[in-house]
């Protein structure tokens, strides 16, 4: 249901929050080593998370990643949505273009409700929640 693109970045979110604060910023390689994903793919995620300031970066000799707290307030649903460009969790799980309450698809009254509740979770999960 989710994009690798969304997975990957709330696995990395994960890490961030538990182990990075504005004194004590993370690079992308340490992220990517420690959650096991892509350096590359992460450090393009990374880049379109800060470019919208849904995280903070700095460059420089003690640069890296980071989490305000106003950032920590930011949902899961959010991150979802900028990284995929739309919310896919209220699309057709069959990704049929004409499928809606009015013209449902096979399997929109099997799901709709655990779509929706699913959709309700991530959005009332914020970043701050993930802090182990």
């Amino acid at each position: 249901m989710l994009l690798h693109s969304s997975k990957y970045a709330v696995k990395a979110l994960v890490y961030l929050v538990a182990n990075a604060s504005e004194e004590k910023k993370l690079l992308v390689k340490d992220i990517a080593e420690a959650t096991e994903v892509p350096q590359a793919f992460l450090s393009k995620l990374f880049q379109q998370l800060a470019a919208k300031n849904l995280i903070s970066s700095t460059k420089g000799r003690h640069g890296g990643f980071y989490l305000t707290d106003a950032q920590l307030q930011h949902s899961v649903l959010d991150i979802i949505i900028e990284l995929e460009g739309k919310d896919r969790l209220q699309e057709c799980a069959l990704n049929l273009e004409n499928c809606d309450a009015q013209n449902p698809c096979a399997i929109h009254e099997l799901i709709v409700e655990e779509k929706s509740a699913l959709r309700e979770r991530f959005k009332n999960i914020t970043l701050a929640h993930l802090k182990a």
